[in-house]
């Protein structure tokens, strides 16, 4: 029908676009200059959180799947719902510190998405992973039937880690993903995140950021990070690359979760 094709094109064409104006909209009145702290005090009372609200409603009966024709348009879109959404549970939830005053933030934080029900861990790891095991329970969220299953890139791209954000301080900045510049978008934001990568010649030890460990198997085990890591740590490749030539040993840094900005109450 192709009455129904164009308002599908409709309803996606207003989803993004209100994803992208409310990316805007957070800039201009409640994100520092890189996105990296979020001023939840005052997003709660301003008209960044009402258009917040209305792209999640708008989200709701998003049609998927002519919105996100390929890999590029889905890795980008769930990158920016999950981030949206881990700000937008912030301020539902009134978390003062951490999200970690929360025990179940991850699995309780959800949005409507295409008629389909999805928390950030549903985001995460059932549609951006490709339902691998979760890395503290092991457990695949979806179970072999699920329809969201469908949703989910054909591929599992692990420079997501380098892109998500889970309302800490240790996470990368707030960012809006656009499928036309992904690559060069992750590749930046994987080389922000090599950035934080520690060289102790003392120790003889290369100190990675610990996301990196959690989800290891993501990048192929602990020999896959450091190849990785070597691959995007800019003018810092040779040394670490001779470092763990070396025999240099792997730790992994504390990760920081304390509210990546301030406390919306």
């Amino acid at each position: 029908d192709p009455g129904a094709a164009d308002a599908d094109a409709g309803a996606g064409g207003d989803a993004l676009a209100r994803l992208a104006a409310l990316r805007r909209r957070l800039q201009a009145e409640v994100l520092d200059d890189i996105g990296r702290a979020v001023d939840y005090r005052r997003l709660a009372d301003s008209d960044a959180y009402a258009e917040l609200e209305a792209t999640s409603r708008a989200l709701a009966t998003a049609p998927l799947a002519t919105m996100l024709p390929d890999d590029a348009a889905r890795i980008a879109f769930w990158i920016n719902v999950y981030n949206v959404l881990t700000v937008h549970g912030v301020v539902a939830l009134g978390v003062r510190t951490s999200v970690m005053e929360i025990p179940t933030f991850f699995g309780r934080v959800a949005y409507r998405v295409g008629g389909h029900v999805l928390t950030l861990d549903d985001i995460e790891m059932g549609v951006l992973r490709r339902n691998s095991p979760h890395p503290v329970s092991k457990r695949r969220l979806f179970a072999a039937d699920d329809p969201r299953l469908a949703l989910a890139p054909s591929r599992l791209d692990p420079r997501i880690h380098a892109a998500l954000v889970c309302g800490a301080r240790g996470c990368p900045p707030v960012s809006m993903y656009d499928p036309a510049r992904l690559d060069d978008q992750l590749d930046m934001a994987s080389e922000a995140l090599c950035g934080g990568v520690e060289l102790d010649a003392t120790a003889r030890q290369l100190r990675l950021p610990l996301v990196l460990r959690w989800y290891a198997a993501d990048f192929g085990g602990e020999d896959g990070v450091v190849a990785w890591v070597t691959r995007h740590a800019g003018d810092r490749r040779d040394a670490i690359a001779q470092a763990r030539a070396d025999g240099w040993s792997v730790a992994y840094l504390r990760y920081d979760w304390s509210l990546n900005g301030t406390a919306p109450t």
